[in-house]
């Protein structure tokens, strides 16, 4: 089944629209629309019926009920449970996943009291300014839209995140996925995460900036090393002996 889409001018138009009514006072569950279905896909496969997408909404909303976002905890919790149930319940396919329009059509009419939740902006002068990038995205080759970010994180670390205590804030999740050199290197990303989760929380500046100057060596061993063409287990003991070398030698520093 394919998600909705919005073209790049109807989700501007909808972004300004929301922003001018949250600066006059205006409820985000108000901007809900789950009747109007946006732009057909081009490839003419089956579209979800109004209904269906009505259940999408309930369902994830559902499972955000009671998080607190006004803690770190929750904020951080917040992304992970909406990860997964996006992964879940809509499970979008590559294609949809890959276009940023099938990700406005869900952040500003589908969730966007989910994405005010968790990304309301300032109220400067009075009018507030929205981030634009969290809401719609398409910063530069980052991926910002935050509906986008949370499920992409689940798909590629879910199991792992669930580990993490306390969880992965979002400087960590910069340093592990932000570098386009390795971040489309799923087993690549998940061992440098396990990593960071191993060893961060000794090392000076703890896990933040242990995952950033990790991801950053790891970056700088791709110019000599094609880490594609490693197998899974290559990549796991290839990723071991980088951590352990520079826990070794921050070692011996502490001790001269």
């Amino acid at each position: 089944m394919l998600i909705p889409r919005l073209r790049s001018s109807e989700a501007m138009k909808e972004f300004s629209t929301h922003a001018r009514a949250l600066s006059e006072g205006g409820d985000p569950s108000d901007f809900v629309d789950t009747d109007d279905l946006g732009v057909a896909n081009p490839t003419g496969g089956s579209a979800p019926t109004r209904q269906q997408v009505k259940q999408w909404r309930e369902e994830i909303v559902s499972r955000l009920a009671g998080l607190d976002l006004s803690t770190l905890d929750g904020r951080q919790r917040h992304g992970l449970v909406l990860g997964r149930a996006i992964a879940e319940v809509i499970n979008p396919c590559r294609a949809d996943a890959a276009h940023d329009g099938v990700w406005s059509y869900l952040s500003l009419r589908v969730f966007p009291d989910v994405v005010h939740g968790r990304w309301p902006g300032e109220r400067s002068q009075g009018s507030v300014k929205l981030p634009v990038d969290r809401w719609i995205g398409g910063s530069g080759n980052r991926d910002r839209n935050y509906l986008k970010l949370a499920w992409r994180r689940w798909i590629l670390l879910g199991d792992i995140m669930q580990t993490a205590s306390p969880l992965f804030g979002e400087d960590e999740f910069g340093a592990l996925l932000e570098r386009s050199a390795v971040a489309r290197n799923k087993p690549l990303v998940r061992e440098v995460a396990k990593v960071v989760l191993e060893y961060g929380p000794d090392q000076p500046g703890g896990r933040s900036e242990f995952a950033r100057k990790f991801m950053k060596l790891v970056c700088m061993k791709t110019g000599s090393l094609y880490l594609d063409i490693l197998s899974g287990d290559e990549i796991r003991d290839f990723v071991q002996q980088e951590a352990a070398g520079v826990v070794r030698s921050k070692a011996r520093r502490a001790v001269g």
